[in-house]
């Protein structure tokens, strides 16, 4: 009986301790607050490795004429007003909700709600207002990779958003869980009733951005001839990810149900699924996206790195840089798998750490595309960082020719 009560005490702690988290910080700002982040984000990445001398705007083949300014601008333009648009609807909601968890009303709903339109509205703007351009080309790519194609001019920005999905797997689960509790009249300023709708629904919608990379993958290996097997391992980095989801959902469904026979043994598959998953994906971000020599075989070549583990020719200012990457990538990969598992209620009980694990997982998305660009500009050019001394050189020579 005692241990009833305190389980009954924990549940009663975990439920108001949720309500007061997302009282202060909804749903629909939560997720608005990872798309702003991302933007952001992106600005950042553009300006640091412009500043390296890579020319990211090449890579993805946007603006060729190269007229204008320099694409991290109009990216900060665009986190700024979207960022604007946030801020001002979250200080608006918060007087008006003077953060009391018992104001659950359709009227802060309505409030809540208008920022996850607002946002995306910057967007669909048809105007030439907001750097027209580039908010279309992205709307472009993002219609175009659902939709399974693969543009070969611009494949490597398609695989970068592609990829970024997958990052935004749980975000994506709670767009469908806010349109759940909308339609069955639930507050969504209120703790999120994950269990809203099917059960099935989230863990397809969770499914879909690695669907998607799937299809990429195997688009490219049938355009080589069906000759790289490079494209069929990566499409099977992928495939890692459904034992993942399917076994996580299986004992979601036996959660609620009398113990079964079988039910250690779904447990013990799917503990075997995440690892698996994660050292695939771990060993492939360091192997095969940053080309980095860790875990290969050593060669001759190799062992005359300057560094080792690396590679000879590196962009960034410091090897620690790398070091410090590879180390951050093994640990949040493994922290993402826990994520994609929908059964993990202790998780979804505690509002607070889903939202910490998905801007975790933002973040090593962020760390990732720095050495992914890097690389992809090794190999298209041959080419690293300049000597300071070198750049400044080339610099005042280009002057004195103007």
């Amino acid at each position: 009986m005692s241990e009833q009560l305190a389980h009954e005490q924990q549940v009663v702690e975990q439920q108001v301790d949720g309500s007061l988290f997302s009282s202060y910080f909804p749903l629909p700002y939560r997720a608005v607050s990872t798309f702003v982040f991302g933007i952001w984000a992106w600005a950042i990445t553009l300006q640091y490795l412009t500043n390296l001398h890579i020319d990211v705007e090449s890579l993805i083949r946007f603006n060729q004429q190269r007229s204008g300014p320099p694409l991290y601008r109009s990216v900060y333009e665009v986190a700024a007003i979207l960022t604007f648009v946030y801020a001002v609807s979250a200080a608006l909601f918060s007087m008006a909700s003077n953060g009391s968890t018992y104001l659950t009303f359709f009227g802060l709903d309505i409030w809540a709600l208008s920022c996850l339109v607002a946002v995306p509205a910057v967007f669909f703007y048809p105007g030439y207002a907001f750097h027209q351009s580039g908010r279309f080309r992205f709307l472009r790519t993002l219609r175009r990779i659902l939709l399974g194609g693969l543009d070969r001019d611009t494949r490597f920005a398609d695989i970068l958003v592609a990829d970024a999905l997958t990052s935004y797997t749980k975000v994506l689960g709670d767009m469908w869980v806010m349109t759940c509790m909308v339609v069955s009249n639930k507050p969504v300023v209120s703790i999120p009733d994950r269990a809203c709708g099917s059960l099935y629904v989230v863990p397809t919608i969770v499914a879909i951005p690695y669907l998607i990379r799937l299809r990429q993958c195997l688009t490219d290996f049938l355009r080589s001839g069906a000759r790289d097997t490079t494209h069929l391992l990566n499409a099977a980095k992928y495939a890692t990810t459904f034992p993942v989801i399917i076994l996580s959902t299986m004992q979601t469904s036996s959660d609620n149900a009398s113990p079964e026979f079988g039910a250690l043994t779904r447990y013990n598959l799917w503990i075997l699924s995440m690892v698996v998953n994660s050292l695939f994906s771990f060993y492939w971000d360091v192997t095969k996206d940053w080309d980095l020599t860790m875990f290969k075989i050593a060669s001759s070549k190799d062992s005359n790195l300057p560094h080792k583990g690396l590679r000879s020719i590196l962009c960034f200012p410091s090897p620690y840089i790398y070091y410090a990457a590879v180390f951050l990538d093994f640990i949040l990969r493994f922290t993402w798998s826990l994520k994609v598992s929908p059964h993990l209620y202790f998780f979804t009980d505690q509002e607070g750490s889903v939202f910490a694990l998905e801007i975790m997982e933002l973040f090593r998305r962020w760390i990732w595309l720095f050495l992914r660009i890097e690389t992809e500009w090794i190999r298209t050019t041959g080419a690293g960082r300049l000597p300071i001394a070198m750049a400044d050189m080339s610099s005042e020579a280009h002057e004195a020719k103007d």
